[in-house]
């Protein structure tokens, strides 16, 4: 498998002095397997500790002294091998098990910022506390669900991986590459993102497309069952209980269309007699934590930062990973020739763009209703904003966009549906893209070049 943020691994490691690495995500997304197989092999040796596992690793921390020499010394005890901080690579894995392992982290970019220190963290908002995160002293990279180009990569579709990467925005991709495209996508949508999955689908997707989606819905299953896991151990048996309701309510708010979007969560009917943002607020912010939900919400007003015109109670819920939702939903794995344009929803397309997006470095994502308008996402970007309209059929028109355009001074607006990418107008462009082409949205380069093109 090949992950984009391989790049930022390289960056890092180039760096002459370094804080130590933190990969943080939901559980199962690859955090592991991207430093031991795909980044550790650029080292001359790796020392891997799993401080949930190892119980005489994680007690290293517990010692009196965090001294960045010592807890060397005393790892290198428990390996029975020799660390060069120079040359090798040290991996905590599953940080979140030991408070102190974190903290030590703080030193370790104080006292030996030569060291290659990496560590893995899930639930690290929920596992510890404030004081004990070592703020500013560690690179934090997130790690999601593979995205639909990454999905191309691995299941050996390298040449489409190719045309997608290369997607010119105002030139329209010829049909033949735009329906090999599509028709891939529509088995991401049932797949989804979580490598393990992915692997999966990979090693059987051309021996037997019945077997490949049976083991796929075997292996969510299992995910799912080890999130509501989490949610027990973590959360208490109160608690926890709610947590889940709203985890498995997700699908059917979703579902819950006006005028082909997705509306904003509603509170009533989720858990017996609570009704108000006040009573789920908790539950919900432990999913957001956990990453286990992408939590988008709905600004009243168009200018930035539009942050500013948030309500603590007006958002929408996304599922971290559009395999998951598929799964939850119950939507059929094995009718993909009538899966796109038959049991498609707008709701599906919508939670597809939310990962993309934030995949793709969009850290905190919006949407906007206003009267009786509404755009699904916001991009903001240098002073301006970019509406983006989600359309699940083949209709083009989004004249919520246009009014947001108007009212706002957007130069640009972009929407994704079925169609083949184009580019029109002058005064205000236009940019249609296929939903399949969202992650492309964070490279403002090309989107400025696009935009150019269209003045000249």
């Amino acid at each position: 498998m090949r992950r984009t943020i391989e790049k930022e691994l390289k960056l890092w490691k180039n760096k002459p002095k370094r804080k130590p690495l933190l990969l943080t995500g939901v559980r199962q997304s690859g955090k592991t397997y991207l430093l031991k197989q795909l980044f550790g092999p650029s080292f001359s040796t790796v020392h891997y500790f799993d401080l949930e596992r190892n119980r005489a690793a994680s007690d290293v921390f517990k010692q009196d002294s965090l001294e960045s020499k010592d807890l060397i010394r005393a790892l290198e005890t428990i390996s029975e091998k020799k660390i060069n901080v120079d040359t090798d690579l040290i991996i905590l894995d599953e940080i979140q098990e030991s408070s102190r392992a974190l903290t030590s982290l703080k030193y370790f970019a104080q006292d030996m910022p030569e060291a290659y220190i990496a560590a893995t963290g899930s639930l690290l908002g929920i596992s510890l506390g404030k004081g004990s995160f070592p703020v500013g002293k560690v690179n934090i990279i997130d790690v999601n669900p593979m995205s639909f180009n990454e999905f191309l990569y691995a299941i050996d579709e390298h040449r489409a991986s190719e045309i997608l990467e290369n997607l010119n925005f105002s030139i329209p991709l010829a049909q033949v590459y735009h329906s090999r495209l599509w028709s891939i996508f529509g088995e991401y949508l049932a797949v989804g993102g979580m490598p393990e999955v992915v692997d999966c689908y990979r090693s059987l997707r051309k021996h037997s497309t019945l077997e490949a989606m049976s083991e796929v819905h075997l292996i969510l299953s299992n995910l799912i069952t080890g999130y509501l896991g989490d949610i027990a151990k973590h959360s208490g048996n109160a608690n926890s209980m709610h947590i889940a309701e709203i985890l498995k309510n997700i699908p059917a708010q979703l579902g819950r269309e006006l005028d082909g979007n997705s509306t904003r969560f509603r509170f009533r009917g989720v858990i017996p007699k609570r009704k108000g943002y006040s009573e789920l607020a908790g539950a919900i912010n432990w999913l957001e934590a956990s990453c286990i939900v992408l939590k988008v919400p709905l600004a009243n007003r168009g200018e930035q930062p539009l942050s500013a015109w948030e309500s603590p109670s007006r958002f929408k819920l996304y599922l971290h990973d559009i395999g998951i939702l598929s799964h939850l939903a119950e939507i059929p794995l094995l009718k993909r020739e009538v899966f796109l344009p038959g049991f498609y929803k707008g709701w599906v397309a919508e939670n597809f763009v939310a990962q993309e997006l934030t995949a793709s470095g969009m850290r905190q994502l919006h949407a906007w209703r206003e009267n009786k308008a509404e755009v699904e996402f916001v991009i903001q970007s240098e002073g301006i904003s970019i509406p983006i309209e989600v359309k699940a059929g083949k209709r083009a028109q989004a004249k919520s966009a246009g009014i947001f355009a108007a009212k706002y001074s957007s130069p640009f607006v972009i929407k994704l549906g079925f169609w083949t990418n184009s580019l029109t107008g002058k005064n205000r462009p236009t940019l249609k893209l296929p939903l399949y082409a969202a992650g492309l949205l964070a490279d403002r380069n090309r989107i400025q070049s696009c935009f150019n093109g269209t003045k000249q």
